[in-house]
């Protein structure tokens, strides 16, 4: 006997249902971390962590002390 082939009513809507949370909470998720992650590059910016040091610079800044 093969269950894939008889669907019930129910069984259809209950699918239909859980596809539709599914992509929901795909799109929820996806659009937070869009959110969450320009919030990020705002705030490495901010604090200077975007650019790019010289790395000399900073090693003889360290010997120098």
């Amino acid at each position: 006997m093969d269950y894939n082939s008889l669907k019930t009513e129910r069984q259809q809507k209950a699918v239909n249902q859980a596809k539709k949370v599914f992509l929901i909470l795909l799109a929820g998720g996806l659009s937070i971390g869009v959110i969450v992650s320009i919030g990020v590059i705002k705030l490495m910016s901010y604090f200077g962590l975007t650019e790019k040091t010289n790395q000399i610079e900073i090693i003889r800044e360290k010997v120098e002390e």
